[in-house]
């Protein structure tokens, strides 16, 4: 029996192929398993996110007075300095 050189190649190629799409489904199983474990976590925490967020307004208001309070302290200690 002879075999030609196209058909091992065809044979190669397509134990390339075939290794590729086991690779390829271990790969989109692992993908799906990362999002359903992101998604589970964002459900289970999305109260405490929720919370974060509403509070954030807060605290850029409680940076906004305490860097206007030290921008007139140090306004007045330099006005101190001068005299």
């Amino acid at each position: 029996m002879r075999v030609s050189l196209w058909e091992i190649s065809l044979f190669i190629s397509a134990l390339g192929f075939f290794i590729l799409c086991i690779n390829l489904s271990y790969a989109v199983r692992s993908i799906d398993k990362t999002v359903r474990k992101t998604t589970e976590m964002l459900e289970k925490n999305e109260p405490k996110i929720d919370k974060i967020v509403e509070n954030t307004s807060g605290i850029v208001e409680n940076v906004k007075l305490v860097t206007n309070v030290s921008s007139i302290i140090t306004g007045f200690i330099s006005k101190s300095k001068n005299k």
